[in-house]
């Protein structure tokens, strides 16, 4: 079962704006990951409003290092929960992303969202979110097997870690050589500009 709102072999990638878009920004995550979560939470609102605007198409692809180095499922459970997010409609997805970098498990070995009623609880602070069809899908994980395929998918673009960025296949520089996140929505914003 694929959700709405994916493209690719075996449609494992989500995505946020217009396919037809004249570019593509192909943005790297890990829900647990720290790095992940400052990178949303300084550039998320930045590459919505480039989608918005139609300038490029975003496609989302998420590891779940976590999962398998510190243990437990949360990666991929609450890709899962975004996966039924999608289904709702492409600005509940993309709030959800953020909501769920906002309120990441610290630290990562608790995995709280391995719990559904975590991701639930989460999904409350996401206006038109919530409804009879995705609390069943998170809880019955629906998309726990789709989420899965998906992470696996990571390992081929042979990234070291996350978070990263590519603008049209061309790596723009979000981290410093430490993992710290490097960048602010102007500098992100004239890097693409410039590629």
């Amino acid at each position: 079962m694929t959700p709405a709102n994916t493209t690719g072999d075996e449609g494992t990638t989500l995505y946020y704006g217009d396919l037809s878009a004249p570019h593509v920004l192909q943005v790297f995550l890990e829900l647990r990951d720290r790095a992940s979560a400052r990178l949303a939470q300084t550039l998320l609102d930045a590459v919505r409003k480039g989608a918005d605007d139609g300038k490029y198409v975003v496609k989302f692809h998420f590891a779940g290092t976590m999962d398998d180095t510190v243990g437990g499922n949360g990666d991929q459970k609450a890709l899962g929960a975004l996966a039924a997010a999608s289904d709702e409609g492409q600005k509940q997805f993309i709030e959800y992303l953020g909501a769920l970098f906002d309120n990441q498990p610290f630290p990562p070995a608790e995995d709280k969202f391995a719990q559904g009623a975590v991701l639930l609880s989460v999904a409350s602070d996401v206006d038109g979110l919530r409804s009879a069809d995705f609390d069943r899908k998170v809880s019955d994980g629906t998309y726990l097997t789709w989420a899965g395929e998906s992470i696996s998918t990571f390992e081929t673009f042979g990234l070291p870690g996350t978070p990263a960025v590519w603008y049209d296949k061309q790596n723009i520089p979000v981290t410093t050589v430490e993992g710290e996140v490097d960048t602010d929505p102007q500098k992100f914003l004239t890097a693409i500009r410039t590629s």
